[in-house]
C-alpha cells in the first residue's frame, strides 16, 4: 500500500475526531477479528505471538526464541487475513547477523506497508541496557531500521520510552511515533503488574506529544502500554495529551481472548441435561 495513501487515511481519522487505532496481533484469527472491529493498522510481533500462545509477554524479552523469526513465520497469516488493513512487521533491529537493510527487505517481500521497532531495547533495566548500547548493538539499531524503512517508502512506526529517543525517531522520519505509558499493559492473567498511574501516564505522553510536535507538527502519536488497558483509560490519556490513537496488545488480543473463551464455555456447562425444556 503507497504511504501516501496510508498518510492520508491517517489525516482522515484525525480530522474525524476519532482515534487512530493499531491493533498488536499474533495470528491470523485475532488479526481477522481486528479487521471486523474497524482497526486502521495491524502489526504483528514476538511478544504477540508468544501471548497468543498463553505464554507471558515479558518472557518473549528473554532469548528462547529469534524475534524476527517469530515475526517472519507469522506474518503471512496475518497478512492473509488483514484485507485492505495496512500491516507493519515488528523487528527486532539489534541482531548484528541481520542488517537492517535484509529486515526491511523482508518486509517489501511479504508485501507488507511497513515496519516498527518491536522488540525493543528500552524495556529493559538499566544494566542490561548500558550493556547493549555499549556493543553498539541499541537505540541507534532501532533508529537505522526506521531511516531504512522510510528511505524505501515504508510506513513506519517508532517506539520510544523517552522524550530523548522520541525527537531522535522523529528527526529519523517515523510517521508514527509510539509513546509507551510504562512498560507491559497490565490486566489478564499473564498481565503486567500497573507500576504507574493514569495520570503519571498522561504526564509522560504528554511531554513526548509537546517535544515531537515542535519538531514535526503532522506527526502521528499513539500511545500504549502500562495502565492503558481499556477504553476509559486510553480516551482520558488521549484527550489530556493530545495524541492522536492507541496500540492495542494484550488489552486488545490477550485478554478478550481470555474472557470470550471463558465465557462460551461457561454458557455450554451450563446445559442442564436432565430437563425436557
Amino acid at each position: 500500500m503507497a504511504i501516501d495513501i496510508v498518510v492520508r487515511m491517517f489525516d482522515e481519522i484525525r480530522e474525524s475526531g476519532k482515534p487512530i487505532i493499531l491493533a498488536g496481533v499474533g495470528s491470523g484469527l485475532t488479526a481477522k477479528g481486528a479487521v471486523l472491529g474497524g482497526a486502521d493498522l495491524l502489526a504483528v510481533y514476538n511478544t504477540a505471538v508468544y501471548r497468543i500462545r498463553g505464554l507471558p509477554t515479558a518472557l518473549a524479552f528473554l532469548p528462547y526464541d529469534d524475534a524476527n523469526q517469530l515475526t517472519i513465520t507469522t506474518a503471512p497469516e496475518v497478512i492473509a487475513n488483514a484485507g485492505k488493513v495496512p500491516v507493519l512487521l515488528g523487528f527486532g533491529a539489534h541482531d548484528p547477523r541481520m542488517p537492517v537493510e535484509k529486515l526491511v527487505d523482508l518486509a517489501k517481500k511479504f508485501r507488507a506497508a511497513g515496519v516498527t521497532n518491536e522488540p525493543f531495547l528500552g524495556l529493559y533495566g538499566y544494566e542490561l541496557r548500558v550493556q547493549i548500547e555499549n556493543a553498539g548493538l541499541g537505540f541507534s539499531r532501532e533508529l537505522a531500521l526506521i531511516e531504512c524503512a522510510v528511505d524505501n517508502g515504508l510506513v513506519t512506526l517508532g517506539w520510544t520510552f523517552s522524550v530523548e529517543e522520541a525527537i531522535a525517531m522523529a528527526k529519523a522520519g517515523a510517521h508514527l511515533i509510539g509513546a509507551m505509558a510504562g512498560g507491559i499493559t497490565a490486566g489478564g492473567s499473564a498481565g503486567g503488574i500497573q507500576t504507574s498511574t493514569i495520570n503519571q501516564a498522561a504526564d509522560q505522553i504528554g511531554s513526548i506529544v509537546e517535544a515531537v510536535k515542535s519538531i514535526r507538527q503532522e506527526i502521528f502519536i499513539l500511545v500504549h502500554g502500562g495502565p492503558l488497558a481499556d477504553p476509559e483509560s486510553v480516551s482520558k490519556v488521549l484527550r489530556l495529551t493530545g495524541s492522536d490513537g492507541y496500540a492495542t496488545g494484550s488489552s486488545g488480543e490477550r485478554v478478550p481472548v481470555e474472557r470470550g473463551v471463558a465465557e462460551a464455555i461457561r454458557q455450554f456447562k451450563s446445559i442442564d441435561i436432565t430437563s425436557d425444556d
